[in-house]
Formats: C-alpha cells, structure tokens, sequence
C-alpha cells in the first residue's frame, strides 16, 4: 500500500509542538505580517464565492488588515487567561504551524536554532451581543458561506488538510468548558492546544490540577476501525449500505465503527464485523489511517480475511440494526469500476449501486483489495 497521505492526513506544516508553550512564540507568530489565518464561524469554514476555495485571512489582502491589525493584537493580551475564553471575548484560536520554504521573513530562535517559516493559525468566531469582540468587528467576514461536505472534497488535499487539523482543534475548544475535576471553567494555553482549570483554591482538590502529570487537558481524537472485508483470494469483497442516507443515491462501503475501551485495533475490527453483518473474521491486518474531522476521529483502515467455509462467510444482519444490507461482490466488477472512475465523491458501480469516491479511505482500502487481487493473479499466472 502507497504511504502517500491521505485526504484531510497531509502534513502541510511543521507543528512545531515544543514552541507552543512559549508565550513570545505565540505573541510574536500571531501578530507578524505573514500569518495567515482560517476563519471558522461557530465551527465551520468559509469558501470564497469566487472561486470555492477555502477562505485564509491575511494582512496582505486590504479588506482583510483592519480586522487582523486591531482584533489579533488585543486578543494577544488576553492569551493563557480565562479572559481568552470564547464565552468572554467571542474567538476560539489555535496555532497550526509553519509552513516552511515560504518567503515570510518569519523566524524565531529557541535553543540556538532557528525556525523560520509562514505561521498559521485556525480562528473561530463565536460571538455574541455579551463577547468582547461583536459581529461588526468581523465584517466582511460574515458575507462568505459556509463550508459544506460537497465543497471540501473538492478542495486540494492541502487546504482540506488545513480545514482538518484547524477543525478537530476549534470543535474541541468550543466543547470542552468546564474541567472534568472539579467543575471550574477551563481556558485555553499553548496556543489552543491544552486546557487547563481555572480552580485557585487550593483547599479544593482537582484531580485534573493536582495530578502529578495530567494536569492540563489535551485535545480528543476518537479512533474508529474502517476495514475492507474480502477472501483468502481477493476473489469477493464485502460491502454494506448503511441505514444513514448519504445523499440522493445508493452508497455501498466498508465496515466501520469506533473503537471501545481495553480493545486493540484488531479485536474492534472483529468485532464490528461479526455485529454489523455476521461474518466470522479472524485475520486483520492494519493498512493506512485518515483524519475524519466529523467532529473529531481517526479512521484506522485495515483488511479483514475471511476464510470460506460455508459458515464464516455467510451474512446476518440481526445482530445489529445498523445496516439495511451487505452482500459478497465479485472484484473484478469492483475492478472494472474502478477502472472507469473518472474523480468525483462517489464511484458508479452497478444497477444503480455507488462505491465512495478517491477521498475517502474506504476507497483506499476497496482499491487494495483490488490490487491484491490483481497481483495475485499476476503471480499466478507467471507460474503457469
């Protein structure tokens, strides 16, 4: 399998993780001339109507520099206070990183070395009429929609890479308010990527505070196993539809579901099989992972091989009532879709059937069971 990134998974900046504790990092990288943000309105991101791209704030852009020269400076004085909480001041904000080889004229120096870069950073506004900062303060920002499902699989996978990383991060922050210790409210540190309680009494113990080690909260990912189900020759693949309605069309895909506590990635995959469609499978092999910023999780793809004997293989949807059907296809028939696959989000595939589109990683992972195949053939038949 290619290790060439995946949708929403490329590594467009150097996060540079061990700077974020630095406050003159932070001060100096949101306030430079080259930065470059991505604004998110309560959540989402922002497509210029012009031409469906993803909406990047910068000083250079005239309509732009009025609102970054007097909101980010402000916001700036408020870092690593509950004042910079998006309840009080109406943002949520996270340092995504440098985008290194650029001619910004960026750098900072830490440990004798020096970083240099474009800083990026996710911004999401949340205001209200008791914020600091109001809706006028953001104008024209306002004016651009919303980005939707349709529009970000049509993005490159840099910008929806950038939409996904700065995503996960500003949902969590908008989330996550109040520490799980004790109650207090939490605010933002490094940047937007920890929280930490606002609990000063120390006459109250807070396990979050007060543990010797996790005392500040850190961002949620949620792992989910995706896995292609197939036989011991790559002859059939198992695909299932799901009750869930993806748009005006019939979508056939892989087996997917989150992972439980005290479970490996191999014992989940088993089991999502068996309860989604009542197939005994007992061989999982990892193959590739995807971010999934809906909100927050990360696809862990792997291949399940079934054994045939005339028991393993046979289909039951009653365990769970997830599915409205699963059935065996013949890989060549994947194959010859795949095959005639021109781009898009979904693949046309048969009476009226659509598999999912380069995007996603259960197309990765149809299209391995395809290779597979088709290998194993190659080397068949060069023994003949």
């Amino acid at each position: 399998m290619s290790t060439a990134a995946t949708f929403f998974g490329q590594q467009v900046l150097n996060r540079v993780s061990f700077l974020r504790c630095s406050k003159e990092f932070i001060k100096k990288s949101l306030n430079h001339d080259s930065t470059i943000f991505i604004p998110f309105i309560e959540g989402e991101a922002l497509i210029s109507p012009e031409n469906g791209n993803l909406v990047q704030l910068s000083k250079s852009k005239k309509s732009f520099k009025s609102i970054l020269s007097t909101i980010i400076p402000l916001y700036t004085t408020l870092l690593n206070t509950t004042r910079s909480r998006s309840d009080e001041s109406g943002i949520n904000l996270t340092f995504l990183g440098l985008l290194e080889n650029t001619d910004s004229t960026f750098d900072f120096e830490w440990s004798d070395i020096s970083y240099k870069g474009t800083p990026y950073f996710g911004l999401d506004i949340r205001v209200t009429e008791s914020t600091l900062f109001k809706k006028a303060d953001f104008e024209p920002i306002f004016s651009y929609p919303k980005m939707t499902r349709d529009h970000i699989f049509k993005q490159t996978n840099e910008d929806a890479s950038l939409y996904s990383q700065g995503r996960m991060y500003l949902d969590w922050l908008a989330k996550y308010k109040f520490c799980p210790g004790c109650g207090s409210t939490l605010f933002p540190v490094d940047a937007g990527t920890k929280l930490q309680c606002s609990n000063e009494n120390k006459n109250v113990y807070c396990n979050v505070r007060d543990a010797s080690v996790n005392n500040v909260c850190f961002p949620r990912t949620d792992p989910t196993v995706i896995v292609a189900v197939t036989n011991s020759d790559y002859s059939k693949c198992c695909l299932a539809r799901s009750k869930k309605r993806h748009g005006d069309f019939v979508l056939y895909s892989t087996i997917a579901g989150f992972m439980e506590p005290s479970e490996t990635i191999e014992e989940a995959c088993i089991r999502e099989i068996w309860e989604e469609t009542g197939i005994s499978c007992k061989n999982i092999d990892i193959v590739r992972s995807q971010p999934w910023p809906y909100p927050c999780s990360l696809m862990i793809g792997c291949l399940g091989v079934v054994e045939f004997n005339s028991e393993n293989e046979v289909i039951n949807l009653n365990h769970d009532d997830e599915l409205l059907d699963a059935q065996w296809f013949d890989t060549t028939e994947i194959i010859q879709a795949l095959d005639n696959y021109t781009g898009g989000f979904r693949v046309p595939f048969k009476n009226d059937i659509n598999l999912p589109g380069s995007t996603t990683i259960a197309f990765q992972l149809i299209s391995h069971v395809c290779k597979n195949y088709r290998s194993l053939r190659k080397a068949s038949s060069s023994h003949l």
